[in-house]
């Protein structure tokens, strides 16, 4: 009669956080109509907790982003309880844990849901019991919850642009797993790109490893070996790791090598050179995600869209005309 779950109206009955406002109300009035009496007075009040559920806290990008998460959630007195996990068997155990716990709503940065084969019945199970969530950089579109990314298309196309208009047309990637959809967007945006600008180019010109310092170095030394001499990374530590793998075979950066990084958290500008890198707009991201989440709790707005934001940019001294 109330159109939900189980689970859900099990929550409802035990006086669980969890559930959407309106959604409660819809199955109390299901739970007076059908005559089930007197029921525990329900806890309309949120807990004013939040789960996020992160795979990596070593690459600065996932801090900078929760850190600001926290930030906008605290305003609204909102606290934050993160759970770092990089195996699906343990992000399903602190979905469990967390739940148990009876937070008011998860959000999942970094997590399988990046993975477009990937295993996403827990997520729907999740939602099948209403429980408020946001994805950030996922591609499980096909749950109705959410989504927040960066537009990783579009910013391999301005850093692509931005070294050709340098003078470079040996280009290549170093990039994390195929397995991750943010990593084919990269590549989409990459390939497009050197196409409209009628530059050739082949798969020998884009790497795939690990998403770290040591990844991105490895990956860049098998790129220069085919002289390359303009590199875009999937991040910042594999921008770092490349112009270390400049540095270990003579090459100056920017003179002989442009490397161009993703991201943009405040490192980037204390590195030396200081690194050319896509900056994603942190703060507004935040913003939107504890809206997101904030909504879907309390039931009053429906903000269950995409929301794709723009990097930006940033030149420094990491890249410069090509030498002649």
């Amino acid at each position: 009669m109330a159109r939900v779950s189980e689970p859900t109206v099990s929550r409802v009955i035990n006086g669980r956080s969890g559930v959407a406002s309106a959604t409660r109300q819809r199955v109390l009035d299901a739970l007076s109509d059908l005559g089930y009496g007197d029921l525990p007075e329900p806890v309309t009040a949120r807990r004013g907790v939040v789960g996020i559920v992160c795979g990596d806290l070593l690459n600065p990008v996932f801090p900078t982003l929760l850190n600001h998460v926290s930030a906008e959630l605290s305003s609204s007195g909102v606290l934050t309880t993160v759970a770092v996990t990089n195996r699906l068997s343990t992000e399903q155990r602190c979905i469990e844990e967390l739940t148990a716990a009876a937070v008011d709503g998860l959000i999942f940065v970094g997590g399988h849901h990046a993975e477009p084969e990937g295993d996403w019945s827990h997520y729907r199970r999740l939602a099948d019991a209403d429980i408020p969530m946001v994805f950030v950089n996922g591609v499980a579109t096909d749950i109705d919850v959410p989504h927040v990314r960066c537009d990783e298309e579009a910013g391999a196309g301005k850093a692509i642009s931005h070294l050709i208009n340098l003078g470079h047309r040996r280009i290549g990637c170093v990039l994390g797993t195929t397995k991750f959809i943010p990593t084919t967007r990269f590549v989409s945006g990459y390939r497009q790109m050197l196409a409209d600008k009628e530059i050739g180019v082949g798969d020998e010109t884009v790497v795939n490893t690990a998403f770290t310092l040591e990844g991105g170095r490895a990956g860049a030394l098998r790129l220069l070996d085919r002289g390359i001499t303009g590199i875009l990374a999937g991040n910042d530590l594999m921008a770092l790791g490349a112009i270390q793998a400049a540095g270990a075979k003579g090459l100056n950066v920017p003179g002989q090598v442009s490397v161009v990084g993703y991201d943009g958290t405040d490192m980037t500008a204390l590195t030396d050179p200081g690194l050319t890198t896509l900056r994603q707009p942190f703060e507004d991201m935040a913003k939107t995600i504890a809206s997101a989440i904030n909504a879907d709790v309390d039931g009053s707005v429906s903000y269950r869209d995409h929301y794709v934001f723009q990097p930006e940019l940033i030149v420094r001294h990491s890249s410069g005309p090509i030498a002649h």
